[in-house]
Order: C-alpha cells, then structure tokens, then sequence
C-alpha cells in the first residue's frame, strides 16, 4: 500500500509539473484555445473542400462523418507527439531526465502522469471543434441526437489504445535522436490515411485493408461516429452491431496497451545499458 501511495503521488506530480510545462507562458483558456487552433484549422479546411463537390456540406452526413472523424483522430495526434516531445524537453531542453529518472517511482509513471495533461487538452479541443461544428457549420449535432452511453464507452475503450501507442513512441525517443519525435507524426500521417477518418477503408487497396482492420484507431473513429448518429460510412464496418465493434475495440486495445508496454520496457533497459537515458542529440 505504501508503494502504490508513492507511485500515486509521483503520478500527481508528474500532472501538475506537465501542466505547468505545457501551460506556463499563458492562462488556462488561452492555451487550450491555442493548443485546439491546429485540429480546428483542419476541420473548417475540410469543410471548405468538401463544399467544393457538395453545395451543403452541413446536410450531407459523409461530411459529418468525415468531421467527427477528423475531431476525434486528433487526440492521436496531441497524444503521440505530445509524449514524444515530454521526453525530448526533458532531456534535451531542460536536461533534468536524469533526476526525474533516478526518483524511486518507476519512470513510466512519469510518462502517464505527463499523458494524463496531453489527454485533458485533446478532450477539450475535441469538445470545441464539435461546438464549432454545431453553432457555425450548422451540422446536425446536439445533445439529443448524441449516444452519450456509447460516446464514453469508446472514449473509455479508444484512449487506452491512443495512450499505449503514446508511450511506445515515448519509449521510442528513450533511444533515438530528438528528430525523431517527427515519426510520430509520421505514422500519425499513415493512421490518418488508413484508419477511415477521411474516407471509408473500402477505398484502400486489397492489399491495405488488414491493416486497417488491425487498428483499433479504426473502430474507435467508427463506434464515436455511431455514437454521433452516423451509420453506413463504411460498408466495411456497417455489418458489425455496436456490441460486437466494442468488443473488437476492446480486444485490439488490450493487445496494443501489452505490446506497447513490453517495447517501451524494452526501450527503457535499452537506454540504460547503453548510457542513453540523458543523451543529447542537440546537432
């Protein structure tokens, strides 16, 4: 019990210090406005595209299905390379990682402490683009035709997920050089094509589509949109009842939240064996 305490409070601090990182050149508001200005951006660029083949983007529910997607894929993005950039500041900027390392909490409870900022900011930016989508592109979302029950319970399913492959590209930065912090960009680019969130995996090549389906960022972008009201997007998916693409979610994210953990493990030992924990890469 006295352990858990001391890891608990690590993970407490490790909130409060990445929150003051993230944030201490603004207040609150301002900087969650700033850090949703990026996924918003994207958003209204969709729809001024989509208006280009479509006269009323608002009406059409491709168009909303394409929103909430892109909405909610974002938090991959503020996710993955936000924990990449909590190791490279630490190493690198501030060159501290050796005294957070050396604290007897084990340093992945660090990292999910830091996560825990980079989630709270996704969530809100989420909540603002929705809003965004509902007051100004007049698009048919309100709390009624919300599946709240279902909304949290991908939520609750698709972060773990989002999280796990967070911490492996943090464990990742352990043992590379700071550019390397663009490959979560990177892959975020290939999951974004693959993953249904412009267009249904239908669309991808025969020889593209297992991996698709491998994801869980594919049914997770799939079951927020049902919970959004929006069914059909996929032929691929529209088979599946809603129990059972939870179930898969569920599935999926379990095996990615393990093989994310071993690597990150291996990762870690990696870096002490080989004097890497506080390198800099600063060429």
């Amino acid at each position: 019990m006295m352990e858990f305490r001391k890891r608990l409070r690590a993970f407490r601090a490790s909130m409060k210090i990445g929150w003051k990182i993230e944030s201490n050149w603004t207040s609150a508001p301002l900087y969650l406005l700033y850090a949703a200005i990026r996924p918003l951006s994207l958003c209204v660029l969709l729809y001024f595209l989509f208006k280009v083949v479509s006269a009323a983007p608002s009406a059409d529910p491709r168009f909303l299905a394409i929103f909430v997607g892109n909405a909610i894929f974002s938090i991959f993005g503020t996710l993955a390379g936000g924990l990449s950039w909590a190791i490279i500041s630490d190493r690198e900027h501030y060159q501290l990682i050796r005294y957070v390392y050396i604290a007897p909490t084990p340093f992945i409870w660090k990292i999910f402490g830091r996560a825990v900022t980079f989630v709270l900011v996704a969530l809100s930016s989420v909540a603002l683009i929705i809003a965004v989508g509902a007051w100004w592109l007049h698009l048919p979302i309100g709390w009624s035709h919300i599946h709240w029950l279902y909304l949290l319970a991908m939520l609750a399913l698709g972060l773990p997920a989002t999280l796990a492959l967070g911490l492996f590209f943090a464990g990742l930065l352990l043992v590379t050089a700071r550019h390397a912090m663009l490959l979560a960009e990177g892959v975020g680019g290939t999951l974004l094509l693959i993953c249904g969130v412009l267009y249904p995996t239908s669309y991808l090549p025969a020889w593209l589509r297992p991996l698709a389906w491998a994801s869980p960022l594919t049914y997770w972008i799939e079951g927020c949109r049902r919970a959004f009201g929006v069914v059909g997007f996929d032929r691929h998916l529209v088979w599946m009842p809603d129990w059972l693409l939870v179930l898969v979610l569920a599935l999926l994210t379990a095996l990615t939240a393990v093989a994310s953990y071993k690597a990150f493990n291996r990762f870690e030992h990696y870096a002490k064996r080989h004097g890497k924990i506080d390198q800099t890469t600063n060429y």
